[in-house]
């Protein structure tokens, strides 16, 4: 990925859509997300998920904006390759929202592997799992259940507006 790129998609934004930052802006950050989201290529949201972690993050909410198979089985592999609180959030979010209940496999793997490192967001994982009508194996808080809700929401009008 060029320089550009991370220019355009990717420096703007990431520190507003790490972790579950995203739920503190408002509808115009969301109408700038669309805009320059849906003038990225789909190749671009790929190469986002790719690569760790600033891009990945932004290739999450990204990807929200596509209906395409290949973009969410990237997604599930992101997932499969975050290392903790900071991508996370967004990638759990994107993937419970775009593949459902075929996300399930790649979120229960993230949690525990998570859990096992300390990384702070198997919690936040689990209340994906809960949303998708599963038990997680490790604990979920309320807040997690929260801090999912809220991102889900937005990745929900994230998805309404493109």
């Amino acid at each position: 990925m060029d320089q550009r790129t991370v220019d355009r998609l990717v420096t703007p934004f990431y520190l507003k859509m790490m972790r579950t930052n995203a739920v503190s802006y408002g509808e115009e950050l969301e109408r700038e997300l669309v805009a320059v989201g849906l003038d990225a290529s789909t190749q671009d949201v790929i190469s986002l998920l790719r690569v760790p972690w600033r891009s990945t993050v932004m290739g999450a909410w990204f990807s929200l904006l596509r209906d395409d198979d290949e973009v969410t089985a990237e997604v599930l592999r992101a997932v499969s390759r975050s290392h903790g609180s900071l991508d996370a959030p967004p990638l759990v979010t994107a993937a419970t929202v775009l593949a459902g209940p075929d996300a399930g496999p790649a979120l229960e793997d993230y949690a525990a592997r998570d859990a096992a490192g300390d990384w702070q967001a198997s919690g936040f994982a689990g209340a994906a799992i809960e949303h998708l009508g599963h038990r997680p194996a490790n604990g979920t808080t309320d807040d997690d259940r929260a801090d999912f809700a809220a991102l889900f929401a937005l990745a929900n009008r994230l998805r309404s507006a493109r």
